[in-house]
């Protein structure tokens, strides 16, 4: 069922937490002052600027799962990740699901946090894709769409995504749930606490440095493993890592992974240089005709 996105309310602290790898310092620092300049105070969980003793994670588990408790017990209901890269898989079942759901918590994340976005956000609980803090000085059009999502002045009705006739795969016009992100978490969230539910959805996929290939191989998994039964239609991120000639294949194993609905592939959101936010959890309307993703139809 879809839910209610709840924006920041005046002087409602923004958090930042650490569930995967471990941040820049400079690049952590660069992304706070964009936080800072939005006029909430900023609160880290205590784990953000560690590198644990496995040089991919940002402390152990238990650490990197507390410092996401302690923002919770500090009155954080709104947090964005500090980066992505991996970890939060390995958490898949001790996330406190039950917990940031009875709090209305509203997460910000893309790449490795996909599999909590989403399985919040298909129980009703509406999150964030989007950029994290490292990345938000990359992107000023990106930063500034997701600041205007949280402060509650982009809502129903508003356009989330533009694109042009290039970008429609197959065209169509269709109403549904939005859900989905990076496809490596998705296909490796199959058969775990992880999992989630597409049929009825919009599914939105990303990826990068993925050899053809091996996009062939995730899509396949979640073909065959019933995941993209009943999708409404599927919309695909940045393509800007891709050779022509792999675009063009990339295109026909969208069309084969969801016969006979819209796709649409080239958006401005994932691993590229836009990142452009989105609600997953909340309803929208895609019209390859109009070219556009409206929030809330």
């Amino acid at each position: 069922m879809p839910g209610t996105f709840r924006s920041l309310a005046g002087g409602e602290p923004i958090g930042v937490f650490a569930l995967s790898g471990p941040v820049d310092p400079v690049r952590l620092e660069a992304g706070l002052d964009v936080l800072r300049s939005w006029g909430h105070p900023v609160v880290e969980a205590a784990n953000v600027r560690t590198r644990g003793p496995v040089r991919y994670l940002a402390g152990g588990d238990r650490e990197r799962l507390n410092g996401l408790l302690g923002l919770l017990d500090r009155g954080v209901r709104v947090a964005i990740a500090a980066r992505g890269g991996y970890g939060v898989m390995r958490l898949a079942g001790e996330l406190p699901e039950g917990r940031l759901a009875r709090e209305g918590a509203c997460l910000v994340g893309f790449s490795d946090l996909t599999p909590l976005l989403v399985r919040l956000a298909s129980a009703g609980h509406p999150q964030v894709h989007g950029p994290v803090v490292a990345s938000l000085p990359d992107d000023q059009e990106s930063a500034e769409r997701l600041r205007r999502i949280l402060m509650g002045e982009l809502g129903p009705g508003d356009v989330l995504m533009a694109f042009g006739p290039g970008e429609v795969v197959r065209p169509g016009r269709v109403f549904g749930v939005l859900l989905g992100g990076n496809l490596t978490m998705l296909a490796a969230s199959v058969g775990t606490p992880a999992e989630a539910d597409f049929a009825g959805t919009i599914l939105a996929l990303e990826d990068i440095n993925e050899p053809i290939y091996r996009i062939d191989r995730l899509l396949t998994q979640l073909r065959l493993s019933g995941r993209l039964d009943g999708v409404k239609a599927l919309i695909y991120g940045d393509l800007s890592d891709f050779e022509p000639a792999d675009r063009v294949r990339l295109r026909e194993l969208l069309l084969e992974a969801v016969p006979n609905v819209p796709v649409v592939a080239g958006l401005p959101f994932g691993h590229g240089r836009r990142n452009d936010p989105f609600l997953l959890g909340g309803v929208v309307e895609l019209d390859t005709a109009a070219g556009t993703l409206v929030w809330g139809g």
